[in-house]
């Protein structure tokens, strides 16, 4: 009987141990930090309407199945949206509130996770769009911070699969965008 309490308690020591690494690791100074990039060779015009446009963006961003505007007449800084995304068979309610707005060039957010406290988020973001002759460099950024302590223990791992989702956003979006007729040149 002795042996099934020493595999218990190794089992139990290797779990505190694997729980103890995930939240020192998530103590480093980029936690939650996500940000890719991607040269897209279209102008700035075509890839904004991919942001801005509530039907491109679903194309492009995986599991995002609702977007809906909450503050009627409101555009640009200061609107409100409520957003859906999907990922195995769980949907994640979020509202997202639009800071600033440099048209073609720069989309500052927050987005808040809503519904179950305990896996509540909020997360700071940014697209950025440089254009240089005819073609725009995007990068995506953003600053996540989790509220509930298994997303805050699990953040090492989160943050890693929003990297990969993140990165495959962008590169969905450039297919979609550069599969776009190229406006005639001036």
């Amino acid at each position: 009987m002795k042996w099934v309490w020493r595999i218990l308690s190794g089992i139990a020591a290797l779990a505190v141990l694997c729980a103890a690494g995930l939240w020192l690791y998530g103590l480093r100074p980029s936690h939650g930090r996500n940000s890719a990039t991607v040269e897209i060779s279209r102008p700035a015009v075509q890839v904004w309407r991919y942001i801005t446009t509530d039907e491109l963006t679903k194309k492009w961003v995986s599991g995002l199945e609702e977007i809906r505007h909450v503050t009627p007449g409101v555009t640009g800084a200061g609107e409100k949206l409520y957003l859906v995304e999907a990922y195995e068979g769980e949907r994640f309610p979020m509202e997202m509130t639009i800071e600033r707005v440099v048209e073609q060039r720069e989309l500052t957010f927050v987005l808040i996770g809503v519904g179950d406290p305990s896996n509540s988020f909020t997360e700071k973001g940014s697209y950025l769009l440089e254009e240089h002759e005819g073609k725009t460099r995007l990068t995506l950024s953003a600053q996540t911070d989790y509220h509930g302590f298994l997303p805050r223990l699990m953040e090492p791992i989160i943050t890693k699969q929003a990297d990969a989702k993140v990165a495959g956003d962008l590169a969905r979006m450039k297919a979609l965008v550069e599969a776009e007729v190229p406006p005639p040149a001036d």
